[in-house]
């Protein structure tokens, strides 16, 4: 039943214009994850969608890309772009990649819509090499623009992700703490490295705009955040070579 949800959610999606090509889908999710993952990497894409991310990664870092997502629709678009794809719902399934075999896990805007994220987490901290990355964004959902729409007596539609050719979201997080809490208590094998606020796609906004809000963004993150970037790495960091012993002559 989940699958077909999203077979119709992507079959929609890539319908519509506003998806159209790589330029109008931009986010900073991407720029984040792109920037963090090293040339000729073997990269996990967990609900990987289309690929769109996957393919930037194989076309500009000549990365080897293994996509996992529920939908038939998306694996196949995602193939057609070069991703190896596999059939798996991060939120109960194992993921069918051996352990400590790859380079890094995406999971970028995903965790929202699953049920059980700390499965995902689990699953991604058993595939990653010894002192790899998980990369993970999620919306924060107790932006400004959440809480204006609250005051007006309505849910906004980006919250729910309930726009067409979007899929629902069923978990939410906020900026301060909610996902460090959820990693300390359910993902004893990872812990968070680095934390970013971020505007979803600062390209939208002009250029006044965009200064005010990076000014929001340093002063009240859980406030002006649309997004939050996180890296997470193992909780014992990985075994270090021992120092040479350097004898008297």
């Amino acid at each position: 039943m989940i699958a077909e949800y999203y077979d119709h959610v992507w079959t929609r999606k890539l319908s519509l214009p506003a998806y159209g090509d790589l330029r109008s889908r931009w986010r900073s999710r991407w720029q984040f994850a792109f920037d963090a993952i090293g040339e000729n990497a073997r990269v996990l894409d967990a609900a990987c969608g289309d690929g769109v991310f996957g393919d930037m990664l194989i076309q500009r870092k000549r990365c080897q890309v293994i996509g996992l997502d529920i939908s038939a629709y998306a694996r196949a678009r995602a193939q057609e772009r070069g991703l190896q794809t596999y059939a798996c719902d991060i939120s109960s399934q194992p993921f069918p990649v051996a352990d400590a075999s790859v380079d890094c896990v995406t999971m970028l805007c995903c965790l929202e819509h699953v049920f059980d994220p700390g499965h995902a987490l689990r699953e991604a901290a058993r595939v990653i090499k010894p002192g790899a990355r998980v990369l993970v964004t999620l919306p924060n959902a107790v932006q400004i623009a959440f809480r204006l729409a609250f005051l007006t007596g309505r849910l906004s539609s980006d919250l729910l992700h309930t726009n067409d050719g979007e899929g629902l979201h069923i978990r939410f997080f906020d900026y301060a703490h909610d996902f460090e809490r959820l990693v300390a208590t359910q993902v004893p094998q990872l812990r968070v490295i680095d934390k970013t606020a971020a505007l979803k796609n600062p390209r939208a906004y002009g250029s006044v705009r965009r200064r005010l809000l990076a000014a929001g963004l340093r002063v009240w993150p859980n406030l002006f955040a649309e997004y939050a970037h996180y890296t997470l790495a193992h909780t014992d960091p990985a075994p270090q070579p021992p120092a040479p012993v350097t004898r008297p002559a």
